[in-house]
């Protein structure tokens, strides 16, 4: 993606809050503006004071006394008040973008992501996009900011003196447009470094986090700590890179400010000195078009940082969208969705691959489990059990048939699947809130009755009652403050919180001793009652208590 293009569609994003920055920028724009004229009228005011002294003539203070202080009140009132609107709409802007990504992410399957680890989608989600506030608050305000502000001194300074205006254009555009250009390519290449430095930092630190414990039991925790340290030098050294190149960016546009201000003065003194100002006023003037030079150049002096950190929002924008513009592998078929005859599901040579030429997850799976039936599927780890239960509410695509309700599985919406089929994986996330907060993710809309009621199904409702602050409780970040089999049992409580028709157990008896594991599975048969569940499992024992029907798996397809 060409830069025009990204900067386009970034553009295009911020246009529900282009109220606010179209403010922002105004108020910028009359605080520059207001600096501009504070230092022409100061320039003059001094030298008309000083010439007014040496030659005891008469002038009038009190109007330019009044335009400074009005000047100066503008340039400090609008610095804060710029501040605050830009950082408003800014601050607008990436709440709008993040939920703007992440709804494009909820269609897609886990398999169009797999290729992106946690910590590297949490960074676009977070480090990504706040990255994308400088193409808004350092380069898009700012440029507009030049551009209008520029135009508007040039053409002021060229009314009182044509040649001043010519020679300041000029310089303008030098450290408004060719510095800012140069800054922008030489920091491209390390900006886009430092994005992908900072995300793969990322990844590692998450998988430092998520694996210590591992990491402490193989003695990998020094090799660990030894590639997290190579990523920030890696990151260190292209921001300096980057940085270098705006340090003599900046030293250009002041260098160019400094020429303005000598080139200001020299001409204006050779027109007073060749009768070419008006004389009333011309001595004066010189110090004027001077200080209003150099001031002139406040308005393009933010446009080199801006350009240097283009390579970093390039990039950024880059990974943004390439996970934005995926097309969802997972869609409902022509019609809205069917309404289920029953909870009867039924394979039919199913066929599934995790991708391109791996060995096959499915192989020609047949398999049929009649409404209301309690079907436990028992075989090694590999055979595809777990796989069958993703398949249910379509994470995955696949060959072959699946009829839920005596209707193919494709012509339901995944919204609606979704609410047919409940799931509770091995892998199923806690996230870092209260139990309550946890349980109510499934059905926002449960009371305390119904979480005690789950609560007890999975035999914890006695512990949490016992916990400091109940269902209060705080557990941490994936459910780090409680133990691995109470974590498991929050995850079923959550599955069964919803009532789904069709209910997938994966390895609910994982991490409980034998005695729980009884009692769990005959309070789960019973709840249950009436109701499709697919028990995956282990445990021939467990099996045996909660099912009717046992099926074996291995490679595939039922032995």
């Amino acid at each position: 993606m060409r830069d025009m293009a990204v900067a386009r569609r970034l553009l295009g994003l911020a246009r529900p809050w282009r109220g606010w920055m179209g403010l922002a920028v105004l108020v910028a724009c009359a605080t520059v503006l207001a600096s501009v004229a504070l230092m022409g009228i100061a320039g003059w005011f001094i030298a008309a004071m000083g010439i007014a002294g040496v030659t005891t003539g008469m002038m009038n203070y009190f109007l330019p006394a009044v335009g400074i202080r009005f000047f100066a009140i503008v340039r400090t009132g609008g610095r804060y008040g710029e501040r605050l609107l830009s950082h408003e709409a800014t601050f607008r802007l990436l709440a709008g973008l993040r939920l703007w990504l992440f709804r494009r992410l909820i269609p897609l399957s886990p398999g169009q992501l797999q290729s992106r680890r946690g910590g590297d989608l949490a960074g676009s989600l977070q480090a990504d996009v706040d990255t994308l506030q400088h193409a808004y608050l350092r380069l898009a305000s700012p440029i507009a900011v030049a551009l209008m502000c520029g135009v508007a001194i040039v053409l002021v300074v060229a009314a009182l003196h044509p040649p001043t205006a010519l020679a300041l254009a000029v310089l303008l555009i030098v450290a408004g447009g060719i510095v800012p250009t140069w800054a922008r390519r030489a920091a491209a290449a390390p900006g886009a470094e430092a994005v992908a430095s900072r995300a793969a930092l990322r990844v590692a630190t998450v998988d430092l986090l998520q694996g210590l414990t591992d990491l402490r039991a193989a003695g990998a925790v020094e090799r660990q700590l030894a590639a997290i340290d190579g990523l920030g030098e890696r990151l260190v050294d292209s921001q300096c890179r980057a940085s270098t190149a705006g340090v003599v960016a900046e030293a250009a546009v002041g260098l160019s400010a400094g020429l303005a201000l000598w080139c200001a003065a020299l001409l204006a003194s050779a027109s007073v000195a060749v009768g070419g100002l008006l004389p009333e006023v011309a001595p004066a003037l010189v110090p004027a078009l001077a200080l209003a030079a150099l001031a002139a150049f406040e308005a393009v002096a933010p446009l080199p940082a801006a350009m240097e950190r283009w390579g970093e929002v390039r990039a950024a924008a880059r990974r943004i969208f390439d996970l934005a513009d995926r097309t969802p592998a997972i869609v409902a078929g022509p019609d809205l969705s069917p309404t289920p005859q029953d909870a009867s599901v039924v394979f039919s040579s199913v066929r599934l691959r995790y991708a391109p030429g791996s060995p096959p997850a499915l192989d020609g799976l047949d398999l049929a489990i009649p409404d209301g039936r309690h079907l436990a599927i028992l075989g090694p780890s590999g055979a595809g059990k777990s796989s069958l239960g993703r398949l249910l509410v379509r994470f995955w695509d696949y060959e072959g048939e699946i009829r839920l309700g005596g209707h193919d599985l494709r012509r339901y919406r995944p919204e609606d699947l979704r609410r047919l089929v409940g799931i509770a994986t091995q892998d199923a996330q806690l996230f870092n809130g209260s139990v309550r907060d946890n349980l109510l993710m499934a059905a926002p809309e449960a009371d305390a009755t119904a979480l005690e009621k789950v609560l007890d199904v999975v035999q914890l409702a006695e512990f949490v009652r016992g916990l400091p602050d109940g269902l209060d409780t705080w557990i941490g970040e994936a459910g780090a403050r409680r133990s691995a089999g109470q974590a498991r049992r929050l995850v079923l409580a959550r599955a069964l919180l919803r009532d789904p028709r069709i209910l997938i157990l994966d390895e609910p008896t994982e991490n409980l001793d034998a005695g729980t594991a009884r009692l769990l599975i005959a309070s789960l048969r019973a709840a249950t009652e009436g109701r499709t569940v697919i028990l995956i499992t282990h445990d021939p024992r467990a099996a045996a208590q909660f099912t009717d029907q046992i099926v074996h798996m291995e490679s595939g397809r039922i032995s």
